[in-house]
């Protein structure tokens, strides 16, 4: 790795994590190198650092230092070899290894990538939902369902399996309805790419969950569920890891959305104002439409009833199911509209 590469991945220990984060979305493998004023590494961030941070209240704002790693692992550069390397990434369930110097200068960033670490395939169904109408993209979508709309020369939903299937998932339900046969004949059973695909089909419009319930499967295992049209290059390891040790019934990936209140807005108590807030930002988690669930939530769904996935948690929710909240700071767009279209084509590369 030369020397321009590799401080691609380094930031300053008194740089903020909003610069931490426009480095793990940015360079491959995810991982933030932090050095100190004599350019020795004094840690490390990847995307879990991250989310553990703002699940506990930290903001973009915070210093680096809060959010960190100081017991990093990393190699020594003298003791290097692929297969040490190689035992590492398998024992420790990590995709990038810091090399350093005697100086604990970085030297090198070895990824699982580098020395074939592949993923293992996951026996995971996963749920693809592609049978909505695309009524927000106007015309776009007359002869051609949202999830078949291109984004760099490729329908959208097979840029959904193809970064799926480098997590090793190869279990496919896709959901079915509007021009239907668009979807069917472009993917065909997955033969092709080395996996299986079956189709739910809806004989009417059964809401953003209510397909689920059409779903003919017989596993113990977490499924992963997500909309035909959302881009994101969320690690689905960490997401599946998330849902397992939380011993959650259902993960909600959450996306932070900001919104700017043009106005001066009155703090008060009662009738007496106590502070204006003059245009605050206002900040909240929204659905990012990525989802993952305990088998069993079929449970709570009537066959071929119309049901919205939102009603579909808040009832998982009254039923005393522990759902939480996955936060995401990687790249995610919902094209939704035509504007999220053009944006999609000028900014996904995978």
């Amino acid at each position: 790795m030369d020397k321009t590469r590799r401080e691609r991945y380094c930031v300053s220990s008194g740089a903020i994590v909003k610069d931490a984060i426009k480095i793990l979305n940015a360079q491959k493998g995810k991982i933030v190198i932090v050095v100190n004023s004599d350019n020795v590494v004094v840690g490390t961030i990847t995307d879990g650092d991250i989310r553990r941070a703002l699940l506990n209240g930290v903001t973009v704002n915070y210093p680096v230092e809060k959010v960190m790693n100081k017991n990093f692992l990393f190699m020594r550069q003298e003791n290097y070899s692929e297969q040490e390397a190689r035992k590492l990434f398998i024992k420790h369930s990590i995709k990038q290894l810091p090399i350093l110097d005697t100086n604990k200068n970085l030297v090198s960033i070895i990824f699982s990538d580098d020395i074939k670490i592949e993923s293992d395939t996951k026996e995971n169904c996963v749920v693809i939902m592609a049978g909505g109408m695309g009524r927000r993209l106007g015309k776009i979508t007359n002869e051609c369902p949202k999830p078949m709309l291109l984004v760099n020369n490729k329908p959208i939903i097979e840029h959904i399996i193809d970064r799926l299937r480098s997590y090793g998932f190869s279990k496919y339900y896709v959901t079915v309805n509007y021009l239907k046969e668009n979807i069917k004949s472009y993917l065909g059973n997955g033969s092709k790419k080395g996996i299986d695909i079956q189709y739910i089909e809806e004989e009417q419009f059964l809401g953003t969950a209510g397909s689920l319930s059409l779903l003919e499967f017989d596993t113990h295992l977490p499924i992963i569920v997500l909309n035909g049209d959302v881009l994101s290059m969320v690690d689905f390891d960490e997401l599946l890891h998330y849902f397992e040790t939380s011993k959650t019934f259902g993960t909600i990936c959450a996306r932070e959305h900001s919104i700017n209140i043009p106005y001066g807005v009155i703090q008060a108590d009662k009738d007496h104002v106590t502070k204006i807030l003059e245009k605050p930002d206002h900040s909240c988690y929204v659905n990012a439409g990525i989802y993952v669930f305990n088998p069993a939530f079929k449970n709570f769904l009537d066959k071929g009833v119309y049901c919205d996935m939102p009603t579909l948690i808040n009832e998982l929710v009254k039923k005393k199911c522990k759902i939480n909240y996955f936060p995401i700071h990687e790249y995610w767009v919902d094209v939704g509209v035509p504007e999220t279209l053009i944006k999609a084509n000028d900014e996904w590369d995978t």
